[in-house]
């Protein structure tokens, strides 16, 4: 487990100073009154709005509470996560992430053993819920798939992949959903016995496009773009193709029952994540060419791409989710009925998002 960064702790307010700064912020009179008139004449929406809002401003009084957050790479794919942390989102709703890059396989092993307090591999997270895990998740980034079947030059349609070898991260995983669905709608092809599906990491399917043996690949950005500039065909997207929810976060049980604030406000800090990056986007090219240290051409070309996929709110639609739900059981051969409710965190979901004005 290698740890990426953390913020600095910002001071905590004494519980005078938190009292002035409250009354300045509110200016309050007669607090017990006063706040009951107030929400009164407030229609439910807006009262609701102002309690979070009035939630937030108290718990910056408090000292920060730690939050470990595992994801599986540094890669772009991350960005909500990096964006929350960088952009104090996380400071924001007084949680102290501390990021820690983690295969998406230990992920599941680390937070049942509370090792770690929060998952970003929500499909990981997902596959062993069904297994029976108490795990749920408590956002979707990610309401389609940001990824690219990237094809060698002389392969023109979909249909051109009959007989060949096409790469993805992993056998059983999302990627590969993606790709059969892509193969049937637009090929009309059985990914089962028309084409060859290897398990294998990004860069290695980019040196497999470049040797030949590969004549596809499963890519995201900004991936499928550095092969795109050196000639290879961008064939599908997925965004366009299928809803299919992946990045997000998920915790335990046992932590929406012992901290459900902190978790609420871990989702709430991803939500405006999601927010900001959909909504300005010349800052957050920068700050993608910032960070990850590639040129402004690319940023913009893999944004384009990705904040498509990306969830408005941090929710995905509940038909998606059921038929990766089945999808999964399916291939797990679990037996049980399993709905949305059993492995989404609605309630604080939907609590997160009414306090911010989503709902």
């Amino acid at each position: 487990m290698e740890l990426l960064s953390a913020p600095k702790r910002i001071p905590a307010c004494s519980r005078g100073a938190d009292f002035d700064c409250l009354e300045r912020r509110w200016t309050i009179i007669d607090r017990s009154s006063m706040k009951t008139d107030i929400m009164k004449s407030l229609s439910p929406a807006l009262a609701l709005f102002l309690l979070g809002t009035f939630a937030s401003v108290c718990a910056q009084t408090a000292p920060p509470e730690k939050a470990i957050i595992a994801v599986p790479s540094p890669a772009l794919s991350m960005l909500p996560v990096f964006f929350a942390q960088d952009r104090g989102l996380f400071k924001k709703e007084n949680i102290e992430p501390v990021i820690v890059m983690m295969a998406g396989r230990l992920q599941a092993i680390a937070l049942g053993a509370g090792e770690i307090d929060y998952a970003a591999s929500v499909e990981t997270i997902l596959r062993s819920a069904l297994q029976g895990m108490p795990f749920k998740i408590i956002v979707y980034t990610n309401a389609k798939m940001s990824v690219v079947l990237v094809t060698s030059p002389d392969i023109k349609s979909v249909g051109d992949l009959r007989g060949k070898t096409v790469g993805v991260t992993s056998l059983g995983g999302g990627l590969e959903y993606g790709l059969r669905e892509i193969l049937i709608q637009k090929g009309s092809l059985n990914p089962d016995r028309d084409v060859r599906t290897v398990s294998l990491g990004m860069p290695e399917q980019m040196l497999g496009l470049a040797s030949g043996s590969l004549h596809g690949a499963m890519l995201v950005p900004p991936y499928d773009g550095i092969m795109a500039r050196k000639g290879y065909r961008r064939l599908v997207s997925a965004v366009d193709l299928l809803e299919y929810p992946q990045g997000g976060i998920a915790t335990t049980d046992k932590k929406l029952k012992e901290k459900p604030a902190q978790a609420k406000r871990v989702a709430r800090a991803m939500i405006q994540a999601l927010t900001q990056i959909r909504d300005e986007r010349e800052k957050t090219v920068c700050y993608i060419a910032a960070r990850w240290k590639i040129d402004k051409e690319l940023p913009e070309e893999s944004y384009d791409v990705m904040v498509r996929s990306f969830s408005k709110d941090g929710s995905a639609s509940a038909k998606s989710i059921q038929n990766i739900i089945d999808s999964t059981k399916s291939r797990l051969q679990v037996d049980r009925a399993v709905t949305v409710a059993d492995v989404i965190a609605l309630p604080l979901l939907g609590e997160a998002q009414k306090e911010l004005g989503f709902k």
